[in-house]
């Protein structure tokens, strides 16, 4: 029997997902689980980014108190400790971040909370270690570090282009080519998807302050439906196919 058990869509661009079904070490459940689905094992990762089902997949593993394993969950709004309380792991419940639109790049940041237990931090590091991936343990602060960093570059970026400093794509080019970024500031925006990168400049915005204040030019991106790659426009138009 796999030793982890993998809660999600299946459908996320992770690291986490792509290494677990090339070493074929965890089962996949798209639900909460039961004690039956949790016996033998020792880990579980949970990847639901919506809410309710997020709440219902921990809720579910809390209930099974016979099982005393770690419990590792990925955090986009709240953090880690808000989840370890909420659902009622506790001191087993550790968050990780991926680096979002960054899904090959192998990198994992595991956040540790207010109340989890080192033995937790320490099984979910030597699990996604076994997987190949680089693990930063980082303070439960909200948007870990690269997530932090490339949502206030994105949004700076977005503050220059509507003032008239430069366009979009002179941006983008600049940062590609000067700075040796894989991918520009509005390019990996439209990668990640503007309502994600809004929602995480608001939840940064809460936690730290007007500096992460959302660009309107965002928000008004968002409001219109334009998310990016995944609806076909967002700071640039992918109805053709490559970006323009």
């Amino acid at each position: 029997m796999s030793r982890w058990l993998y809660l999600g869509t299946g459908l996320e661009s992770s690291p986490i997902l792509e290494a677990s079904r090339k070493a074929d070490r965890a089962h996949f459940l798209g639900g909460p689980p039961a004690f039956k689905d949790l016996e033998s094992r020792d880990l579980v990762i949970e990847a639901f980014t919506e809410e309710n089902q997020k709440e219902k997949a921990l809720r579910a593993v809390a209930q099974c108190g016979e099982w005393q394993g770690t419990v590792a969950s990925v955090i986009e709004k709240r953090s880690a400790t808000y989840w370890a309380v909420k659902s009622g792991v506790g001191e087993r419940f550790v968050g990780f971040h991926i680096a979002p639109g960054a899904g090959k790049t192998g990198a994992v940041e595991l956040l540790r909370g207010e109340v989890t237990a080192k033995e937790a931090v320490d099984c979910a590091k030597t699990a996604f270690e076994e997987l190949g991936l680089l693990v930063t343990v980082c303070r439960d602060q909200a948007g870990g570090i690269l997530p932090r960093v490339l949502a206030g570059m994105i949004n700076e970026a977005a503050f220059m282009a509507q003032s008239g400093i430069a366009p979009v794509n002179k941006i983008d080019e600049m940062m590609r080519l000067a700075a040796n970024f894989p991918m520009g500031p509005f390019e990996w925006a439209d990668q990640i998807g503007l309502d994600r990168v809004l929602s995480l400049l608001e939840t940064l915005s809460w936690e730290f302050g007007p500096i992460y204040q959302p660009c309107p030019m965002i928000r008004r991106k968002v409001e219109a439906g334009k998310l990016g790659k995944k609806t076909g426009q967002g700071f640039y138009d992918y109805t053709g196919g490559d970006a323009s």
